[in-house]
């Protein structure tokens, strides 16, 4: 990081401290359908708050995970009104706009600091009285991290908290394989491994498979499409969900699979969001940048990551178009 950065980050995790002791109550906030860094970064700040001042109403909300709950993340809260209606600070992670927050209750909070790593959406869809937003970081849980390591001696970082950030980092720089990992998200994953939990227990969680996730696999082995470009895709309609017994949530879980393959450049998974009328798209890349493409299609994110909806299968044909020029 430069001098800057590093000046900047301080000016402003002063300010999330100050905002932290001086509300009595917080809700933590991440986006829907959460992977490991909107889970890690929600549940390792809410762990951190409560180590540190266990006195305080700290709550945490979203929807739930088919596979990540319980063994790894808690089941997320069921809050009354009664608790939106007390003032309090609202902190929201790994959430790039509005539309994306899970159980969205901003407008009841005193004030929003958002913190995240994705790139600032248009406008209409921005949110925050005061934003943390560092897009060149790999995850929400090492900005997350970093403020909780650099702060005074006599605030800690427990065994817990340290391996849900840990968690989130592995999970959005697939163990550290991705571009956007620099030297400074290995010392901070070095850091929290040195508050002493158990690594390998917590990697057979997050990587513990079953016969119907590898059924899934196999769907998208027998079933994927690679162009003459480069750009692979596999589709999964809402009836092959439910032969595959999978959520929507999980159309992309084996994206990654096909990132390394020979002759590939861009990787889509596209899923039918039966309930909303459309189709889900993922977006992988090793060396392209795939976020102008998700931006023409309504999405949106990060240079090698992104995502976006189709309205129907008839737009599919110029969606590989787009993908293919690039």
């Amino acid at each position: 990081m430069t001098n800057q950065q590093i000046k900047a980050f301080r000016t402003q995790f002063k300010y999330l401290q100050e905002k932290i002791e001086a509300y009595q109550v917080i809700i933590i906030y991440r986006h829907v359908s959460p992977d490991f860094d909107a889970l890690g970064s929600q549940m390792g700040l809410y762990t951190w708050i409560k180590d540190n001042y266990p006195n305080k109403e700290v709550h945490y909300l979203g929807d739930r995970h088919p596979t990540m709950m319980p063994d790894i993340f808690p089941y997320p809260e069921d809050l009354s009104e009664d608790v939106f209606n007390k003032e309090h600070l609202a902190i929201t992670v790994d959430i790039s706009d509005k539309p994306r927050i899970s159980l969205d209750h901003l407008s009841k909070a005193k004030e929003v600091i958002k913190i995240d790593h994705h790139p600032l959406p248009q406008i209409e869809k921005q949110f925050g009285d005061y934003l943390i937003v560092w897009p060149d970081r790999p995850a929400a849980s090492e900005i997350l991290a970093l403020f909780c390591e650099t702060r005074k001696r006599k605030l800690i970082l427990s065994k817990k908290a340290a391996s849900y950030f840990y968690c989130g980092i592995v999970g959005d720089t697939g163990r550290f394989l991705y571009q956007d990992t620099d030297s400074a998200t290995l010392r901070i994953a070095a850091d929290l491994l040195n508050t002493g939990f158990d690594k390998t227990a917590l990697y057979n969680k997050m990587y513990e498979t079953d016969v119907r996730r590898l059924n899934i696999l196999r769907f998208c082995l027998n079933n994927y499409h690679l162009t003459a470009k480069g750009t692979c895709y596999y589709v999964l309609s809402g009836k092959d969900m439910a032969d595959l017994k999978m959520t929507i949530d999980e159309g992309n879980l084996h994206i990654n699979t096909f990132r390394n393959l020979k002759g590939v450049r861009v990787v889509a998974s596209i899923t039918e969001d039966v309930e909303k009328k459309n189709w889900r798209v993922s977006l992988r890349s090793i060396g392209i940048h795939v976020a102008s493409v998700a931006s023409k299609f309504g999405g949106g994110g990060h240079d090698f990551a992104a995502g976006c909806q189709l309205t129907s299968l008839d737009e599919l044909p110029s969606f590989i178009e787009a993908c293919d020029a690039l």
